[in-house]
């Protein structure tokens, strides 16, 4: 899979890594993971609802997810 990043994409990590600069090796882990294999059981990938049926979810920790 190909990852293209949107600029509010780009400006929300941007404000993570401010935050939790600490958080790049597993951001990094988890986006290379998406790219080889986007339903690997530990990105916990899922599919959303409601207004967002057409989005889904991979987790990088508790907190945080990437939508694709």
């Amino acid at each position: 899979m190909k990852i293209a990043w949107t600029p509010q994409s780009l400006r929300g990590l941007k404000r993570i890594l401010r935050k939790r600069p600490d958080f790049r090796p597993l951001i990094e882990k988890t986006v290379r993971q998406l790219a080889e294999d986007p339903f690997h059981p530990s990105l916990h990938t899922h599919k959303l609802k409601g207004d967002l049926s057409n989005i889904w979810s991979c987790s990088i920790d508790y907190s945080y997810r990437i939508l694709f």
